[in-house]
């Protein structure tokens, strides 16, 4: 293992801990909005994970004009290890997390720390996010339970979403009294956020702002599509010695799907609606059409016709939508992503209909 040289200059307040594997498409991104934070008394510890594409030559080339930025560079072992490694060194009485595929808000640091400034008791603060897609599109708002009560109940039942991990900031002594990461399965290294913050939960309070200082990416290598045997065990595992230590029942059948994160299709299908709010058919019409490739028996019954998509901070969205079409009557059918079924369309079809046999769009 090797890394940068560590500086003589007094520890930051921040310590940003950000584990890289084969991230080189997305890795300029997620450093840009790091270095750009307007809270900048921090460092930032690139864990390089035995990437084999650019990742280490991009790493090393922000490194070289930002002495903030220390990397660790060591052969692959997965991402509970190169956490630790990057928690051993940080020197920051907070600790932020962060992913080399994800983006921070400029002002994420400078809200966590005025949070935990007003609130001593806290450990952790995370925050809502906003998904986007492979391609960097926002596509949907994403609040997260504000409480600690409200995050530790979704916890225990298995939604480890309850704080999205890479928009956390947690108490650097905290996380080293908990004992950091476990590695409870080298061969199925999930749910290490789920662990973490249920054992946290336990020496201080948990929150989460309600802003969206996180723009999150999810893509079809994401760890949260990836697919092993041992996953729902480990999850159970996990659950189980949560509740056994709180002298809680432990009942599986109440836990959340955890299946259903890992859905592409479901994605898809509510995102060629959610999109909409961030000023942008054509990304709606890619989803749509993709959720209908993906699976073409549910293409008719689509989220919103299950219900409106949430609002992102700002206000609704623009442009037609549920219960805002603008058809003309014309001889193309369409699955409208929007009303839940299918009509004709003409030139003012709405952005989240899909023309049956049309190619997906370009965003």
């Amino acid at each position: 293992m090797s890394s940068s040289p560590t500086t003589d200059a007094p520890p930051p307040r921040i310590s940003v801990v950000m584990p890289v594997y084969n991230a080189a498409r997305w890795l300029p991104t997620a450093l840009d909005s790091i270095v750009a934070q307007t809270f900048s008394d921090f460092e930032l510890i690139a864990v390089n994970d035995g990437s084999t594409d650019g990742s280490l030559g991009i790493l090393q080339t922000y490194a070289a004009r930002d002495p903030r930025i220390r990397i660790i560079s060591r052969p692959n072992t997965g991402i509970i290890g190169a956490l630790n490694d990057g928690l051993a060194v940080a020197r920051g009485e907070f600790v932020a997390r962060m992913d080399a595929d994800d983006e921070s808000a400029p002002d994420r640091f400078r809200q966590q720390i005025e949070y935990f400034r007003a609130h001593r008791d806290l450990v952790a603060v995370g925050s809502a996010v906003t998904f986007m897609d492979g391609k960097g599109n926002s596509v949907q708002f994403c609040p997260r339970p504000m409480a600690h009560a409200d995050i530790e109940r979704d916890l225990l039942a298995g939604d480890g979403g309850a704080m999205i991990h890479p928009a956390v900031m947690f108490r650097t002594d905290a996380v080293r009294q908990v004992g950091g990461y476990r590695m409870l399965d080298a061969k199925a290294q999930y749910f290490e956020d789920l662990d973490l913050f249920l054992r946290l939960a336990r020496v201080g309070r948990l929150a989460n702002l309600a802003a969206p200082l996180l723009r999150y990416r999810i893509h079809s290598s994401s760890i949260n599509f990836s697919s092993n045997p041992a996953r729902r065990a480990l999850r159970l595992q996990v659950l189980r010695e949560a509740c056994a230590v709180r002298n809680l029942p432990f009942p599986p059948a109440s836990l959340t799907d955890d299946d259903q994160h890992r859905d592409a299709a479901r994605h898809a299908r509510e995102w060629a609606v959610t999109s909409l709010a961030y000023g942008s058919r054509r990304v709606a019409v890619r989803h749509g059409w993709r959720a209908v490739r993906l699976r073409p028996a549910d293409a008719a019954g689509t989220a919103a016709g299950r219900g409106s998509p949430r609002e992102p901070p700002g206000g609704p969205p623009r442009g037609p939508g549920p219960g805002r079409h603008r058809d003309r009557d014309g001889g193309t059918r369409v699955v409208c992503q929007a009303s839940g079924g299918a009509h004709r369309a003409g030139k003012l079809s709405c952005g989240a209909c899909v023309s049956i046999g049309s190619r997906e769009g370009q965003a």
